[in-house]
């Protein structure tokens, strides 16, 4: 089984200058524990980026990560394990939502082009 790294990750107190922060000078909390940069497959610590923007860029940004995490999850899984019933429902589950939105998106490029006839609202 694979084991997961916590981080204890500190913000930065220069700006992009190199300056020191106003708001930076006073006494600062405790650190935050997050995921460390390189342990996420985009290399964000918390998936912030993009993920502010518009919902085509936070799509793709989550889609980046499920390509990841499925090309991991193929390296550990041999066609002889046998895995937990949840295990087996949780992926063919994620497998249904991304074959369905995949085919959504299909459908709406194909009337767009007019191949398909508009659906009646």
């Amino acid at each position: 089984m694979k084991t997961i790294k916590v981080k204890i990750l500190k913000e930065s107190k220069l700006n992009e200058c190199g300056e020191m922060m106003p708001h930076m000078q006073e006494p600062q909390p405790e650190p935050v524990i997050g995921i460390g940069v390189e342990d996420e497959p985009c290399g964000c610590p918390d998936m912030a980026h993009n993920h502010d923007n518009d919902e085509g860029s936070m799509a793709r940004s989550q889609l980046m990560h499920m390509r990841n995490y499925a090309e991991e999850l193929t390296q550990m899984i041999t066609d002889q394990d046998n895995l937990p019933e949840w295990v087996e429902l949780k992926i063919t589950l994620a497998n249904d939502y991304i074959a369905k939105v995949k085919h959504h998106l299909e459908g709406e490029l194909a009337r767009e082009q007019g191949m398909l006839e508009n659906k009646k609202k």
